[in-house]
């Protein structure tokens, strides 16, 4: 099956970072139907860029992680790249790519599957790998941080220990970010303003 998820310039960032699309409950009776190895694509409404190809790594899921977008888009998908490719000026090429369906047909999503795959930008292992590894330092810091603020201890230790657990915090998401910038100067995937 063949997937459309849109973003927008506020949301695309967020969309590569967590490796997760969403969108909201309205959609959910759709997105619920996402099985993993699907095949998903990314449209950003505010640059009218497509990406893609993508491979679902999660069915459709409510609530994978609550917080991504501000917890806007609820129906979410885990997915996963070996290499992106993107087409400016997309809906031009691909009129249903201005509709609210998220499911593609076989021939959407083959014609999509098939311009996106003549050309593609390689996501470096190296890149793919960082960023994966920061992620996960960084969620299970915000697990420990949470858990210190919870624990039941004696309240200056675990003020000790929430100080700790901030500065590591901020140490990683600076790290993160960094990644984050050095694969789009790398690959000019996320087109951030600070690489220009």
């Amino acid at each position: 099956m063949y997937w459309k998820f849109v973003c927008t310039n506020e949301t695309e960032s967020e969309c590569f970072q967590r490796a997760l699309f969403g969108d909201t409950k309205k959609l959910w009776d759709e997105i619920k139907d996402v099985k993993r190895g699907d095949t998903l694509f990314l449209y950003n409404v505010d640059t009218d860029v497509l990406f893609g190809p993508f491979t679902a790594e999660s069915g459709g899921e409510l609530n994978i992680e609550p917080d991504a977008w501000g917890g806007l888009f609820p129906a979410q998908v885990r997915v996963g790249w070996k290499a992106i490719s993107m087409v400016r000026s997309a809906s031009t090429k691909f009129g249903f790519l201005r509709t609210f369906a998220v499911r593609l047909s076989e021939e959407q999503g083959g014609e999509l599957l098939k311009v996106l795959t003549s050309e593609c930008i390689e996501i470096p292992a190296q890149f793919k790998s960082e960023i994966q590894q920061l992620d996960m330092e960084i969620h299970t810091l915000a697990h420990r941080m949470e858990e210190a603020m919870l624990g039941k201890g004696h309240p200056a230790d675990r003020e000790i220990d929430l100080d700790r657990f901030k500065g590591e915090f901020v140490a990683k998401m600076r790290d993160f970010v960094w990644a984050v910038r050095k694969l789009d100067k790398h690959t000019g995937i996320l087109e951030l303003p600070s690489n220009k």
